[in-house]
C-alpha cells in the first residue's frame, strides 16, 4: 500500500464523515462552515457549500485510488 491509496481512504472517510453531519444538519458544522466563509451566509448555503467539498474531496479520493 502506498500513499496514494492511504490518501484516498483518508479522503473517502473524511468525506463520509463531513457529509454524515451535513445530512444531520449538525448545527456545530453550520456554525463552523459560516463563521468561515462569512457570517452573512445562510443555513441553507452553509449546507450546500459543505455537500460540494463533500463531493469534490470524495471524487479526489477516487482519483487517489485510480493513481495508485
Amino acid at each position: 500500500m502506498n500513499g496514494w491509496v492511504i490518501g484516498g481512504i483518508a479522503c473517502m472517510l473524511y468525506s463520509l464523515i463531513v457529509g454524515y453531519f451535513a445530512y444531520k444538519k449538525s448545527p456545530g458544522l453550520i456554525k463552523l462552515v459560516k463563521m468561515k466563509m462569512g457570517k452573512k451566509m445562510t443555513d441553507k448555503g452553509a449546507i450546500t457549500t459543505t455537500w460540494v467539498m463533500v463531493g469534490l474531496i470524495f471524487v479526489f479520493g477516487i482519483v487517489c485510488f485510480i493513481l495508485a
